[in-house]
């Protein structure tokens, strides 16, 4: 099924040429795409976790689910490579969002005699 999906809707080739620098590319920390174009141009960033460094894209609450494709492609766009070339982000822990409450059960099963 996937095959078939993205056969009929074929993802543009170069849509990170196309947005404007002021479209958001990381929700979470609101980081735009000519903030990650200024800094890959300021900086010499040709690195997707460099560039998470300098600009905090992927560091929000979804730990770059939603903005790490995004974000590889301007990052790959403004240095004229290709999106594999730029990397991908590392993740954090914890790599899934738990709820608290589950790691309060753990803790108060541990410490019951």
């Amino acid at each position: 099924m996937r095959d078939a999906l993205e056969r009929a809707f074929p993802f543009p080739e170069d849509w990170a040429a196309d947005i404007a620098d002021d479209t958001v590319v990381c929700r979470c920390e609101e980081v735009t795409a000519g903030t990650l174009r200024a800094a890959v141009h300021g900086t010499g960033a040709h690195e997707l976790n460099r560039l998470k460094a300098l600009t905090r894209v992927g560091m929000g609450r979804c730990q770059g689910r939603m903005c790490g494709a995004g974000a590889a492609e301007v990052l790959a766009h403004a240095c004229g490579a290709g999106p594999d070339a730029v990397g991908r982000l590392r993740g954090q822990p914890p790599v899934k969002p738990i709820p608290v409450d589950i790691v309060c059960q753990d803790r108060s099963a541990k410490a019951a005699p």
